[in-house]
């Protein structure tokens, strides 16, 4: 049957990595939110943005069949289906064993080219198996709106993802029109890594590159890199980071891959035989003459972050303007717009709508509308139902039309409802309760007087007039609760915390609820997410109980604007949820130094984390530089100078962002310069009001003194208010670092290939006497100190094998090779990580060990012996 507009609350079962309260979750937010309705889009004159269905989770694909209904596909592997613009229920397929931790899940779908005949569907999925996860496409066929039982058939497994990686999965699927599929893979590198070993350039690596398949899963002879020894045959194209979309144009064969880009550039590339787009050298066009650049790329400016969906608009049955037709719309995520460009001149692009909620994936019907799902919430954990499908169409007609239907609402006993709708075309309104027009009703919105248990069931709806024309809405019911959301309460980390990479954080807290009192630890749960500009990376996945702790890793911690932002969410009994939130900064802010000397500025005060704003204290604004809020930071108005006393203490950079704040608009002028010890060490240039923000990262380790300095840019002092956005010092006053010392190697004829090494990173050489590497490591034990060991000590049965000792409390931890049972020695005080190390052995051999971690104190270290023909343990300490 068909589910009318929010008309109950969604029955989906929760992300794997989502905690089962999510339902009550939504029910919160029904609760608190009970006045919000869907906003339309806004797109050119003539067409009309229709909202009609909000309550999904995580989306993150869809596509258009030939018979205009629209699968759309969630992270969670939950597949929806809709038919004439209404969403279907029950869902549609619900894909088995998937991983949905930070960006993995299902991330794409095609239609078969003969599914008229054959109702073939293809998805791409990271699903977990007995060895880990990978990312897989399977086929399945349809038949009544619904999956036929036991027809799923794996296409192709790739490789399992990295342990420890989280991001870069990419994920789109296209059929060229060879009928070939077409497969989008991320790098799995949550990180830049050296250009040569980058999963994007080695050929026989299937990351970060083009995959072209049969439909059945076999390799076409004619792949470029068939025959290339060691090559990963499917390879079609490389050097890409996380081609998150893919779409071919109708008949042309032309297939645009939408790339994701680091710091400054997003592209579409033209899927080339052989091509090499670059990554991790080359980002937006470049001269380079072994790459192709892309045909089209855009900055990170205004607000812009990262390119998701596309479609090209060769429709069946054209609907829009003929200077539309062939067309290619691409979505930003971050800054809610909509644009395109001509295929035959892509250079520059236009704007076609905006004003969308984190616009995730794009699809042409072949009855010419446009219809996009929107997120609605930026990365991290996902927000129950938060997710909305919206369709543009284009129309001549002054008829009224329904942009965003009224939504149910829960609230409390004896308080107020709002229900709300949003119309074009539109002379009057009139609201109905249970089919009865309501007296005075006649605006968008309408509140009732406060609510009684004996209003609970009601209906409301519009209806929406114009001249000659009247239309209805949905109706929605009201219902009435008497149970009081609980309050959720974080103890630690205390406001104001900071930390640095590589340090533990503890949190605590919770939950108290009117009618349950204190909430047990059950009730209680939590979410870590990386903060970056308007973005966010999942980092712990949501555990439950009054607290816990977790190493801070060094994620990001080159950008300004990065931080930690913790979560509780505490629910009741009867299921109703409340969140508190947490937001911990990276050491050590500017605005946590006193500036000596007197301090310059050109209006007014300086500003902690806020704007120069004007001559009163306090008074400026949210710190923001191209459309991106920054919450910490020093606002200033040149001419500007502020001295800082670093004593020598630090011994990391300087970082921060700048420009000229944009509650200046595209008027100002400045000159951002730092001086250290008297010394400048960075100067900005002019920059403007209209230029993109910068970046400074200048080391200051064993420095006395610095100035940050803003001069006006040649034309006056009006309008330079200037942002030291984000700025923080790295490495002051930091704990001492954790020092491994006296390593003793009880098997003396291998002893000599021990060694002490820091800094662990991914193609380290794993052993002293192999040439074996490490292929990935957990994200919190990158850059580490750790112990190279000696491959032969395997034999050596001995105990201890080997000792050391540490200058501080650390956490050890060690890998043990998968192919042989656990040490005695390795006993129930070591904690299974539920991580992984790979190594990738001279043959190109995969092995995996399985991470262990043990607190110690200072002192002395003892190893046992591993005694197995396999790989002997590696030792890291964090």
């Amino acid at each position: 049957m068909a589910t009318a507009l929010v008309t109950s609350t969604p029955s989906f079962t929760p992300p794997s990595r989502a905690p089962a309260w999510w339902k009550q979750f939504a029910l919160l937010c029904l609760l608190l939110c009970a006045a919000t309705s869907l906003l339309a889009a806004n797109v050119p004159t003539g067409f009309t943005d229709r909202q009609l269905y909000r309550g999904l989770t995580s989306p993150t694909a869809m596509a258009a069949l030939p018979d205009n209904r629209l699968l759309i596909v969630q992270q969670n592997g939950q597949v929806l289906i809709a038919k004439n613009d209404a969403v279907l229920s029950p869902i549609f397929y619900q894909v088995a064993n998937v991983d949905s931790v930070a960006e993995h899940g299902c991330l794409g779908v095609v239609a078969d080219p003969g599914f008229s005949s054959n109702h073939f569907l293809y998805f791409y999925c990271t699903v977990r198996s007995a060895s880990g996860s990978n990312n897989r496409v399977l086929r399945v066929t349809e038949a009544n709106d619904r999956v036929v039982a036991g027809s799923e058939r794996v296409i192709i497994d790739l490789p399992n993802v990295p342990a420890g990686t989280n991001f870069h999965m990419g994920g789109g699927l296209a059929f060229g029109s060879d009928g070939k599929l077409y497969i989008a893979v991320g790098n799995h590198e949550d990180s830049p890594q050296p250009f040569a070993s980058s999963t994007s350039q080695r050929l026989e690596s299937a990351f970060g590159k083009i995959l072209r398949i049969n439909a059945d899963g076999t390799v076409p002879s004619d792949n470029p890199f068939y025959s290339n020894a060691g090559a990963y045959q499917p390879v079609w194209a490389l050097g890409l980071r996380n081609p998150y979309s893919i779409a071919a144009q109708p008949g042309s064969g032309l297939i645009f891959i939408n790339d994701v880009g680091q710091n400054s550039w997003e592209e579409v590339n033209r899927n080339q035989r052989g091509a090499n787009y670059g990554w991790p050298a080359a980002e937006g066009n470049v001269s380079d003459s072994r790459f192709v650049n892309p045909v089209h790329a855009y900055q990170h400016v205004g607000g812009a972050c990262s390119l998701t969906g596309g479609a090209f608009y060769n429709p069946a049955s054209a609907q829009f303007p003929a200077r539309f037709a062939g067309r290619y719309f691409f979505a930003d995520f971050c800054t809610g717009q909509i644009r395109s460009i001509d295929p035959a001149s892509p250079a520059t692009s236009e704007e076609f709508a905006s004003a969308i909620g984190n616009p995730i994936a794009l699809t042409v019907t072949p009855a010419g509308e446009l219809y996009y799902v929107a997120r609605n919430q930026g990365t991290g954990t996902p927000a129950p139902g938060a997710g909305t499908l919206g369709k543009i169409g284009f129309s001549t007609s002054q008829s009224p039309a329904i942009v965003a239907e009224p939504q149910p609402q829960t609230v409390l006993v004896g308080t107020a409802a709002t229900f709300s709708v949003s119309a074009t075309g539109v002379t009057s309104y009139q609201w109905f309760r249970n089919g009865v027009a309501i007296g005075g009703a006649t605006a968008p919105s309408y509140t009732t007087p406060p609510v009684t248990l004996a209003d609970s069931g009601a209906t409301f709806r519009v209806r929406v007039s114009s001249a000659d024309r009247s239309l209805d809405s949905r109706s929605v019911l009201l219902s009435v609760t008497t149970n009081r959301p609980p309050v959720a309460r974080i103890d630690a980390p205390a406001v104001g915390g900071s930390f640095s990479p590589g340090e533990p954080i503890a949190y605590s807290g919770a939950g108290i609820d009117p009618e349950d009192g204190n909430l047990p630890p059950v009730s209680l749960a939590w979410d870590v997410d990386f903060q970056h500009d308007a973005h966010a990376h999942d980092f712990l996945a949501p555990p439950n109980g009054a607290g816990g702790s977790f190493v801070a890793t060094p994620f990001e911690a080159g950008e300004a604007n990065s931080w930690i932002r913790i979560r509780l969410t505490a629910t009741d009994s009867m299921g109703v949820s409340a969140t508190a939130s947490r937001d911990v900064f990276m050491k050590k802010q500017i605005t946590d130094f006193t500036p000596v000397g007197t301090v310059a500025n050109g209006w007014g005060p300086i500003e902690n984390n806020r704007s120069n704003g004007e001559t009163g204290a306090s008074d400026g604004r949210t710190i923001t530089l191209d459309t991106i809020a920054y919450p910490r930071g020093l606002g200033v108005h040149a001419p500007s100078e502020v001295i800082y006393n670093l004593a020598g203490a630090c011994s990391g950079s300087f970082i921060s962002d700048v420009g000229v704040d944009d509650e200046s608009g595209n008027l100002g002028s400045v000159v951002f310069q730092v001086y250290l010890d008297g010394v400048k060490a960075y100067d900005s240039g002019l920059v403007r009001g209209a230029d993109a923000r910068r970046r400074v990262s200048v080391g200051v380790a064993g420095r006395q003194q610095m100035r940050l300095i803003v001069n006006d840019g040649g034309d006056g002092k009006d309008f330079d208010h200037a942002d030291w956005a984000g700025a923080r010092v790295t490495g002051c006053g930091a704990a001492q670092p954790v020092g491994i010392a006296n390593l003793q190697v009880a098997d003396n004829a291998n002893a000599a290939d021990w060694s002490v090494r820091s800094d662990l990173q991914v193609n380290n050489q794993a052993y002293g006497d192999r040439a074996y590497t490490f292929a990935s490591i957990p994200g919190n034990l990158v850059g580490a100190q750790w112990i190279r060991t000696a491959n032969d000590s395997k034999f050596y049965t001995g105990a201890p094998l080997a000792s050391f000792t540490l200058n501080a409390a650390a956490d050890i931890y060690i890998g043990l090779d998968n192919r042989t049972g656990v040490p005695a020695w390795v006993d129930d005080s070591w904690a299974d990580t539920s991580t992984d190390i790979t190594t990738r052995e001279s043959n190109n051999v995969i092995q995996t060990f399985s991470v262990f971690r043990k607190r110690f104190d200072a002192g002395t270290v003892t190893l046992g012996p591993w005694n197995a023909p396999t790989s002997v343990y590696m030792v890291i300490v964090r």
